[in-house]
């Protein structure tokens, strides 16, 4: 398949996957324009995030912190998020699966399980693909550590990698000979018997906006050297110098931005990890938030952190807990939020899964609420329709 039958296909349905509710309708005035998904590789534990128990021996030493979400409680080591918890949805899901890689497709997916002749595209490449302006020099879609590819949507929405230093890369020597470069080829094209043929065109088209990236994203949009170190500061270091990059990409039109924060594997010492792990990213996150409530992009965008599956509610011998699939927490974050929401509860004591809802609902609430049609289709080069969402359905009083 190449990349302008995979263009005409996705121009082809786009008009179909941004309309909303009726036939006749069309993606919604005012909707949200950037999704920033968090990836909590290792699978955190519920209990000392969204969902404490504390009295209860399966809470441990974890305590909790009253929230605006009516009858929730957070983990003592989100202070910040609690503050905003108005503007939170934390939805008690499953990612059906306990082993790390594969739970990760499916919750990165949306809720698709692992095929073995199908790629499913992650949910930051769907949003890039339902919302890209292609005029944009930007990418659709930045990861700034880990996410799945586009999968069959095509290599023009895998994410653009961006994990090192990259301003060094971008040099003035550098810059003369891409420019050198991009001139010559430009000359040769004019006169090559191919300038009439439409694939040949469009992959001058994708050459010059990669020349456009290498020269612009880099240098630009991932350059926080000109931050203040009172804001960096605020951030903090590692993670939260990516959720500055993140806020530096959706000011850029970026619609899709994935981040990653390891760690969360915790068979044993959960307590004093958590101590430490847990406050790094409500630290940034909550800077993130602040920030984009500060330039009116925070009702424009869907902040959503899950990990690989939920942790278990027994304590195991080394103090630590093991894998438990079958109570996944997500939390959504957004201004489009008006009044905190739980979704699902797992009970006094953590073991029980009351009014649970499946990965793909999450996802299918998460692109509605995004103006894409998430039962929209995405047709191959074969004309085979694609889902893009596994669910018909999504989350009662969320979208």
């Amino acid at each position: 398949m190449n990349r302008r039958t995979i263009l005409k296909g996705g121009a082809a349905t786009l008009s179909g996957m941004l309309m909303a509710n009726t036939a006749l309708g069309r993606r919604r005035k005012n909707t949200m324009k950037h999704l920033v998904f968090i990836q909590l590789n290792g699978g955190a534990t519920q209990f000392e995030l969204w969902d404490p128990k504390p009295g209860n021996k399966n809470g441990g030493t974890t305590k909790g912190l009253k929230t605006q979400i009516a009858g929730r409680q957070f983990s003592e080591y989100l202070p910040g998020m609690t503050e905003y918890s108005n503007n939170m949805a934390v939805v008690h899901t499953t990612s059906r699966i306990g082993e790390h890689e594969l739970a990760r497709y499916y919750t990165g997916s949306g809720g698709f399980g692992p095929n073995p002749v199908l790629k499913h595209p992650g949910m930051c490449s769907v949003v890039g693909w339902g919302l890209y302006n292609e005029n944009n020099d930007l990418p659709p879609v930045v990861s700034l550590g880990g996410g799945l590819t586009a999968g069959f949507l095509g290599n023009a929405y895998d994410p653009y990698q961006a994990g090192g230093d990259l301003k060094l890369a971008v040099n003035g020597m550098y810059k003369k000979a891409v420019v050198k470069g991009d001139n010559m080829r430009d000359e040769y094209y004019k006169v090559s018997p191919l300038s009439k043929n439409d694939d040949f065109n469009e992959e001058v088209k994708h050459e010059s906006r990669a020349s456009r990236l290498a020269l612009g994203i880099s240098n630009k949009a991932l350059d926080i050297s000109g931050e203040s170190e009172k804001t960096k500061e605020a951030y903090g270091r590692g993670f939260g110098e990516q959720c500055l990059k993140a806020r530096r990409l959706l000011m850029s039109g970026v619609p899709a931005v994935h981040l990653t924060l390891g760690g969360w594997d915790m068979h044993e010492n959960v307590f004093e990890r958590c101590a430490t792990r847990v406050p790094v990213l409500d630290q940034a996150v909550s800077q993130l938030v602040k920030e984009l409530k500060a330039i009116d992009l925070f009702d424009q965008t869907m902040i959503m952190i899950s990990g690989d599956f939920g942790r278990t509610p027994r304590i195991n011998n080394d103090e630590g807990r093991d894998h438990y699939p079958r109570n996944t927490p997500v939390a959504l974050i957004s201004g489009a939020f008006k009044k905190g929401i739980a979704v699902g509860d797992s009970g006094p004591d953590g073991t029980s899964v009351n009014n649970m809802v499946n990965f793909g609902a999450v996802s299918y609430s998460v692109y509605k609420m995004m103006g894409i049609n998430p039962r929209g289709q995405f047709e191959d080069i074969s004309g085979r329709p694609l889902r893009y969402c596994p669910s018909d359905t999504g989350i009662e009083g969320l979208a």
